[in-house]
This record gives C-alpha cells, structure tokens and sequence, in this order.
C-alpha cells in the first residue's frame, strides 16, 4: 500500500481532490477522477463490543464516467489496528478489507478499507454462511499457528497468555489497583492467582470486583445463583485448572473479539472482518469461543434494540466440529484438534471471567441495595422496557444461558 498524499484533514472534510488523490495512488487504479463524496455515520456497536467499537463513517464516491458509486469505511483506532492492516492485511485478502490508508496520527490512529456493502445481518445467516465465516477463522489461526514466537518479535503483539509473558507481582497490582484493594475485591483474587495469570490481573481483579457487587445483590434469580458466584470465586483464587489446557494448545494471530457483527457476508459468498484493534496471540479457541458465546445476541442497528437468536443456524457443537475439521484440513496433525476441543470449556471460563463478571460493577453502580434490586427482579420485562433497566429485559435471558454454559464448564475442567 502506498503512502497517499492526501491528508487525513481534506479526506474528512470530503474533497474530492484528495479522494482522487487516494484512489490513484492504490496500486492498479490510474485516472480516476472523484467529482462528489458524501459520509454517513454508521450504528455504533457499543452495545455489543463493551465500548470498544470507534465511530465509523461510510463515504460514497461518485467517478466521472462510472454510473455506480463506490463506497469506503473510515474510523479513527488505535496503534495496534493501524499495525495490523500494515503488517498483515495482504496476506488474508479472503478475510481483512483492503486498506487504503493505514496510518498514525499522534496516540491515535486512522483507517480507510473498502466496504462490503448490502451484506446479510447475522439474524438472516444461513448455514452455508455461518460455516464458511468458521471456514475462514480457522484458515486465518492456520497461518501462524505454532509460529508466534516470529510475530512476537514485532514488539507491538503481545500474548493473551502465555508462560513467557512478565508476570505481575502482588505489590504491582495493590499499587496499580488500590481501590480494589481498600474496598475488598482484592481479597477473592490468591497472590497464587495472580502469579499465574500474567497481564491479565489486572481484568481478572475487576472480574472480582463484579463478583463482590453481584454476592452483595444475593446474586441475579434465573441468571446468577450462588453456585455460579462459586465457580468464579474458586477461578479467581486458583486459575491453573483454568488456564493450563490454554496454555498447553499452540498458539496462533488471534482477531481477539470476532463478534457475528463485526462480520460482512454477502450474495456473491463474501466476507470480511473488521475491527482489528485488539490483535493478539493466542490459541484459537479463543476467538471461537468468543464467536459462540456472541453468536445469539442480536441487535436492531438503527434502534439498537437488543433481542436474543431464537433459533440457530447451525448447533454449536457443529459450529466446534466445522471448526476442527477446517483447522485439520489446513494443518493435518499438527492442528492437535482432540486438545482443541478438550480446551473448549477452559476457554469458556476465561471468556466469562473475562468479559462477563468485569462489567457488573459498572452495570449495577447505581443500585442503592439489594432490596431495591429484589424489586427490579419481580418486574415483568414490560415494566422494565419502560424503565432505565430496559437493558436488564434484553440481557437476562441471554446471560441466563452464558452462565449455565459457564458452570458446565467449570465442572468440566
């Protein structure tokens, strides 16, 4: 990708000028003219991401001599995005959109990548679809699989966890994470613990932080019971049961949260994956399992109205075996598919601990105690659509199934 001398500034701004600057300089484009562009804001996935989805513009060019316009996806990122369309993108054209631009601007970063428009959303998938999206993950993992030790050299991936990895120190994490300390929550988490787990105890002490909140409200009836709280009480004092199997499967570039909607799928068997700003190393279970627990939330982009999958199309256990099998085909016995599959419920665990128990905290801030949480608990879902718990309705019953999944797991490992 070459280098376009058109500014961030005039490509914003929608000039034609420096849209025709861009495009010329992509290599096999030549005199193109852009006479008109137009932006659009796109729906945040905010809901759906945990925050970390940027403002995203679709700008549409039209072309002198072209009937058709052609469109592009812009957002501003961070550093670790703007690397990996740099470093990587090429080399996955059947996956990462085509970056027109890629650069660095200060702390932040920006991005500029074809579109995929008039894609399927993820409530119209077909079976067809959803395997060849698992198809394309697995030849993605396949391509550095048990190879990271080279992409670690880059100095800007680091691993989700790893043996190798600097450890944290008790000290470190009372110093970094005070509050924590002072308030309780610290206490769930095992000096044991916190050897073990690397970079990650810093979110394995805010997940003890949602544990505390949610012990505190007598837990959640129908999603969250005390032998849930449990489970995640005795994986934060000891995680090896957890992490071991993780840590024992070859690693592999992971996309790190590949959501159903940060997919494009269209008509003509395309598809693409955005939102690259959380790359990392890993084994791949990871992402799928990321996928899966996903793959039933569903929302309206225009209303952001969140509502659950009620049929599926496709199990998850064949979603696993589509998986495996794809992975074999790339790697033959070197994918060691029977310890991918034995790792699935520890990587379950770690997603929850993860991405589930930290937001409880935040979610539940404001409640003033556990009697008033009582009450909210025996409104219907109407009550609570027209109250400022209506993401409450949306959530409980797909949470009730996470953590459902989540004590099988546990009881698994």
């Amino acid at each position: 990708m070459r280098r376009s001398k058109a500014t961030l500034f005039q490509l914003r701004q929608c000039d034609p000028v420096a849209w025709t600057v861009l495009l010329n300089s992509q290599p096999d484009v030549e005199g193109v003219e852009v006479t008109a562009v137009t932006e659009q804001p796109l729906p945040s996935l905010m809901l759906l991401t945990g925050g970390s989805e940027s403002k995203r513009t679709r700008y549409t060019l039209t072309l002198a001599d072209h009937t058709d316009p052609i469109t592009f996806i812009s957002k501003q990122t961070n550093a670790a995005e703007v690397n990996f369309y740099q470093t990587f993108a090429k080399q996955f054209p059947y996956l990462a959109p085509t970056p027109l631009l890629a650069e660095t601007s200060g702390l932040n970063g920006w991005i500029i990548t074809d579109d995929v428009p008039n894609h399927f959303p993820p409530h119209t998938w077909r079976h067809n679809d959803v395997e060849d999206i698992i198809g394309d993950l697995a030849a993605f993992h396949a391509t550095y699989w048990d190879t990271t030790d080279t992409l670690a050299d880059l100095g800007w991936l680091s691993h989700f966890i790893s043996r190798e990895q600097k450890q944290y120190t008790w000290e470190a994490l009372k110093k970094q994470k005070a509050i924590f300390f002072d308030e309780g929550p610290g206490a769930i988490l095992s000096e044991h613990a916190i050897n073990h787990v690397g970079r990650l105890a810093p979110v394995l002490l805010e997940a003890a932080n949602g544990l505390v909140v949610m012990r505190t409200l007598d837990g959640w009836p129908g999603v969250l019971g005390e032998s849930h709280l449990q489970a995640a009480a005795d994986l934060l004092d000891d995680p090896v049961p957890m992490l071991e199997p993780l840590l024992d499967l070859p690693a592999t570039l992971l996309h790190g949260h590949p959501h159903p909607y940060q997919w494009s799928v269209t008509l003509f068997d395309q598809r693409r994956l955005f939102n690259w700003n959380k790359p990392t190393l890993g084994p791949g279970i990871l992402d799928l399992v990321f996928f899966l627990e996903q793959f039933d939330l569903l929302y309206h982009p225009e209303s952001q109205a969140l509502f659950v999958r009620q049929e599926r199309p496709s199990s998850e256990e064949t979603i696993v075996d589509s998986y495996l099998l794809a992975l074999s085909a790339e790697l033959g016995s070197q994918s060691q598919t029977r310890d991918v599959r034995r790792a699935l419920a520890a990587a379950r665990c770690l997603y929850v601990l993860t991405t589930s128990f930290p937001h409880f905290a935040s979610w539940f801030n404001d409640m003033p105690n556990r009697y008033v949480w009582q009450r909210i608990n025996r409104m219907s879902d109407e009550e609570l659509q027209n109250s400022q718990f209506s993401l409450l309705a949306a959530y409980r019953p797909y949470l009730s199934g996470l953590f459902q999944r989540f004590l099988q797991s546990y009881y698994a490992l």
